[in-house]
Order: structure tokens, then C-alpha cells, then sequence
């Protein structure tokens, strides 16, 4: 079974990558988010979900805490940060393994925001120590 698992990745992997290989980075370029409604922009966006799930979890623990009500702060935080990873995560592989199919119409973003770090604040809010 894990055998044939691994076949079938295989040749997902193989017939896929010459869609992308002119999209490969050059040595020193720097990366990008790829165009909007494309299978490259959804495959990249549920592989960078699943790898910036985390965030959600700093995220919402800055966001009870500046909230801070009954519960400990960083309980409340923690496990809704957790929920919400959980969830970014998984949507990620649903990203990842429905890359090719344009559903939702024109390969819209399942979740909101797009992308973990949207959250954040810009690099000009952040309070300097």
C-alpha cells in the first residue's frame, strides 16, 4: 500500500515538474510569490501554508494578550493558535494535492488571508527594544 503510494507520488512529481521548469530560481535570485489564479500560485501557496502554519500560533497568542480577559492569556492564546495551525495546515495539503484542479474557480485561495505572515503587522509597526 505504501508502495503504491509512493509510485503514484512519483509520477505526480515527474509529469508535473516540466509544467514548472522553466519557473526554477537561478542561483542569488530572489523568490516570489507566484501570479494570482495559476497551479503554480496554489501549489505554492498550500506548500507555504503547511510550512508557516506556526505562525498562526504567535499570532493568536499576541492577540489575547493584548485582549488579556478571565482565562490565562496564553492558554486562550495557545489553543486557538493550535486551531487555527491545525487548520492552515490542512488546507495546505488540500492545496498541495488539488494543485492542478482549478476548484475553487480560478484557483482562489480556500482560507483567508492568502497566506500566514498577513497577519503580521508591516516591518514599520513593529515596536523597536
Amino acid at each position: 500500500m505504501k508502495f503504491r503510494a509512493l509510485v503514484w507520488m512519483l509520477i505526480l512529481a515527474l509529469t508535473a515538474a516540466p509544467a514548472f521548469g522553466s519557473e526554477i530560481l537561478k542561483a542569488g535570485a530572489p523568490a516570489e510569490v507566484k501570479p494570482a489564479g495559476t497551479p503554480a500560485r496554489k501549489l505554492q501557496r498550500g506548500f507555504l501554508n503547511i510550512a508557516f502554519a506556526p505562525v498562526e500560533i504567535s499570532n493568536e497568542l499576541d492577540k489575547v494578550k493584548k485582549r488579556d480577559d478571565a482565562l490565562p492569556s496564553w492558554a486562550e492564546g495557545l489553543g486557538r493558535g493550535i486551531w487555527f495551525a491545525s487548520g492552515r495546515a490542512l488546507v495546505g495539503a488540500y492545496e498541495m494535492l488539488t494543485f492542478a484542479i482549478p476548484a475553487p474557480a480560478g484557483y482562489a485561495p480556500v482560507i483567508s488571508p492568502e497566506f500566514a505572515w498577513e497577519h503580521l503587522p508591516p516591518a514599520a509597526e513593529v515596536p523597536k527594544k
